[in-house]
This record gives structure tokens, C-alpha cells and sequence, in this order.
């Protein structure tokens, strides 16, 4: 699996392993999981302004997060990982 160093707005890094990925209502969202294997659905925000580096939020919608959270349930069906909100 790959893993993805994130920056957040204080400058802390944090290495995540990139479980799946989908794209729902246009918008591309990540399943990822940390060192001590919590996961986290992050949303991609891509910039207007520089297409090529995008910014990740955890911030979504309850339903925005249902969604995606069956999307990914049904993606991972078949693995160990139990998505809880």
C-alpha cells in the first residue's frame, strides 16, 4: 500500500497509508490509516490555483460521510477494517 506524508497547518508531518481511495460527487476522498492503524476519510481539495498540490480535510458532511463511509464499506467488504464513525 502506499504511503503519504501529510503536513498540517501548524507544520506537524504525518505519515498515512493510503487504504483506498474514491471519487463520489466529483470529489475524491481517502481512506487512510495511521501508525497505530486508525483510520481517518479525507476529502481532497484541490487548489484553484495550483492544480498540482491538493489540500486533505477531515471535515465532511454526517451525510457526506455516510456516503462515503458505505462506498468505502463496500470497496473493503472483504477485509478486516471496520469503519466507526
Amino acid at each position: 500500500m502506499t504511503k503519504i506524508e501529510f503536513t498540517d497547518d501548524e507544520n506537524n508531518t504525518a505519515l498515512y497509508e493510503v487504504i483506498e481511495t474514491t471519487t463520489l460527487g466529483g470529489n475524491t476522498y481517502l481512506l487512510v490509516a495511521d501508525t497505530e492503524d486508525n483510520a481517518y476519510i479525507l476529502k481532497e481539495e484541490v487548489s484553484d490555483e495550483d492544480e498540482d498540490t491538493a489540500a486533505y480535510t477531515d471535515k465532511l458532511t454526517e451525510n457526506e460521510y455516510e456516503a462515503v463511509a458505505g462506498v468505502f464499506g463496500n470497496l473493503l467488504d472483504e477485509t478486516d477494517i471496520i469503519l466507526e464513525k
